[in-house]
């Protein structure tokens, strides 16, 4: 998911890795924080891909600045990582998917559309997952289980009506 963020986030022009850190917050903060011990190593996978290039230029300070850019194949490395099937764990696919939306962006209109419609049937598949929990008569569910997962059924409706209206709105 950080290799995502940190793509969109130099893919308009370069930056060190402070400011990439600092416009991660800004933008995605809601959902995230990584520290630079987090972007650090995701820019070393990135380099290593070919996915971004790196220059150091001296500070008129004397401080040397290292500064990441993105490359031609870096937009090819981003559609990969975006559809990379997402976790199996309801908890880390509402995170990345939130990283994905925020990101959606970058692709093309069929790209955007592809992608709404395999997150729909994801979403359909914990909704039904989360139905079966609650109709299980065998399941010894207490009153904050319940609710818990009547909680979560209610955020799959929401994020479910978001991401029909991105379609409608941002597709075309």
């Amino acid at each position: 998911m950080i290799e995502i963020l940190i793509l969109f986030i130099i893919h308009k022009r370069e930056k060190t890795i402070y400011s990439i850190r600092k416009e991660i917050i800004e933008i995605f903060g809601t959902f995230t924080k990584p520290s630079i011990g987090t972007i650090y190593p995701a820019l070393k996978r990135l380099q290593k891909d070919g996915a971004i290039s790196v220059y150091e230029k001296m500070s008129e300070g004397g401080k040397k600045s290292s500064y990441f850019s993105i490359t031609s194949k870096g937009y090819t490395v981003f559609k990969k990582l975006f559809f990379d099937d997402a976790s199996e764990n309801p908890s880390l696919f509402y995170t990345h998917l939130q990283a994905r939306l925020g990101t959606i962006g970058l692709l093309n209109k069929e790209e955007r559309i592809e992608f709404v419609n395999e997150t729909l049937k994801k979403l359909d598949i914990y909704e039904f997952e989360l139905q079966n929990k609650l109709n299980d008569e065998f399941l010894d569910l207490d009153y904050f289980q319940k609710q818990l997962l009547n909680k979560n059924l209610t955020e799959i409706y929401s994020l479910r009506e978001y991401i029909q209206n991105l379609k409608v709105d941002h597709a075309g």
